[in-house]
């Protein structure tokens, strides 16, 4: 494990974000043929098929 340690300036200045590419490798997976996704999903994966 990394520990990094911060005074309160550079915590205060420091940002974090998540990356979309694993939302588009997720939702890809999700619409892979054969796949039966779980209800919330089950409409935008029609949805997602038909373009």
């Amino acid at each position: 494990m990394v520990g990094i340690e911060l005074d309160e300036a550079s915590l205060g200045a420091t940002r974090t974000a998540i990356s979309p590419l694993r939302d588009a490798f997720c939702a890809m997976h999700l619409a892979l043929p054969g796949r039966h996704p779980s209800w919330p999903y089950q409409e935008w994966v029609v949805r997602a098929c038909e373009v």
